[in-house]
């Protein structure tokens, strides 16, 4: 007696390639709450000021203090900044130019993040005279400030919500079920 072993046919694939997506904002979100401040040893960044959170709707200002020596090399500054709503998904990543007052030394910019977001990523990006630039970290994301009320897998908090949060398991266990049965029909129908 011959066993056929089970295949996986591209109906399938797929079905099980969504059921890891998505799973993997409740794996990769697992130091919720902890702030992560970008790496500026060996930079011509003297210093990065951000808010400890950041609050949904409410102006979030972003201070790059450069060194003298990038200062007067006519140094200009830029960042790229991304926010994650509680429902595990980020939105697209928004280049921005910060702008100086001061003569190159000081860079501000302001963003304001949207409603129900968990927490807002950057990273700097320094243009040279020369027309080259460099961005910290070179790839990824350097910095991480969470929102007053966050959601990450499945612990929430943050000084702003009443009730510690609202956790997304009940709808995201029911969207895994849902692709899971569609697995199931889809196997069904290939046999």
């Amino acid at each position: 007696m011959k066993v056929d072993a089970p295949r996986i046919t591209m109906k399938r694939g797929i079905a099980l390639a969504l059921c890891a997506l998505l799973l993997l904002p409740a794996v990769s979100a697992s130091e919720g709450g902890v702030n992560q401040d970008l790496d500026i040893e060996g930079t011509s960044i003297s210093a990065i000021s951000t808010p400890s959170e950041s609050s949904d709707g409410v102006e979030f200002d972003i201070t790059v203090t450069l060194d003298q020596e990038a200062a007067n090399n006519g140094t200009n500054v830029s960042w790229t900044w991304q926010v994650c709503l509680n429902s595990g998904v980020c939105l697209a990543p928004v280049p921005e130019e910060l702008t100086s007052n001061d003569g190159g030394t000081t860079w501000i910019t302001t963003m304001t993040p949207v409603e129900d977001h968990s927490y807002v990523n950057y990273r700097i990006t320094l243009g040279y005279d020369d027309g080259n630039s460099s961005t910290y970290p070179e790839s990824g994301w350097g910095g991480k400030v969470w929102s007053d009320c966050w959601v990450a897998g499945n612990t929430s908090g943050g000084s702003a919500c009443e009730d510690g949060g609202g956790l997304p398991g009940f709808t995201m266990l029911a969207t895994v079920s849902v692709l899971g049965m569609m697995a199931i029909a889809v196997r069904r129908m290939d046999n």
